[in-house]
């Protein structure tokens, strides 16, 4: 067995907003077209894709304005039990080929894709925080130019995303 250890400088975007989580979430969930029943907008209930043309076909027509999918969400709401604790909530959005655009050069990137948004009420309730992992900080672990350009057009695809959600 050998272990091996890499060292590595993450970023963490914080953007923040005077706007009611309420607000904010209901802005992500159409921006990434998250589905009524809160299932994955991308259901695998449809059995696995049987090409790339397939699978292009079904992205395309889940995506939301954003170009990114909805896969899941985290509510911490249970937090509520132990304290007055403000809103927590995890997305976990994605577009599977934006992910095969960095993941064919380094399918480490897998551990960061899809990429996840923490949706956080401030605790004096004034409004929310969104907060995630940019990801080319966390998925270019050696030099490969490829797949930093891929990695920074999610950079700037992602930012796009919050800035729409959290514009007062």
């Amino acid at each position: 067995m050998v272990k091996t250890v890499t060292s590595h400088s993450l970023q963490v975007v914080t953007f923040s907003t005077t706007l009611p989580i309420s607000e904010v979430l209901s802005r992500l969930d159409k921006e990434v077209a998250k589905p009524a029943s809160g299932a994955p907008a991308l259901s695998l209930a449809r059995g696995a894709p049987t090409s790339k043309e397939d699978l292009q076909m079904r992205v395309e027509s889940a995506v939301g304005p954003s170009g990114f999918l909805y896969f899941n969400e985290y509510n911490h709401g249970w937090l509520k039990l132990y304290s007055s604790t403000p809103q927590v909530v995890i997305y976990v959005i994605g577009n599977p080929i934006i992910g095969q655009t960095m993941l064919q050069y380094d399918l480490r990137g897998a551990y960061n894709i899809p990429p996840r948004l923490l949706v956080l009420q401030k605790a004096d309730g004034a409004g929310t925080d969104v907060i995630y992992h940019l990801p080319s900080s966390v998925m270019v672990l050696d030099h490969n130019e490829r797949l930093k350009t891929a990695v920074e057009a999610l950079d700037s695809k992602l930012e796009s995303l919050v800035e729409r959600i959290t514009a007062v």
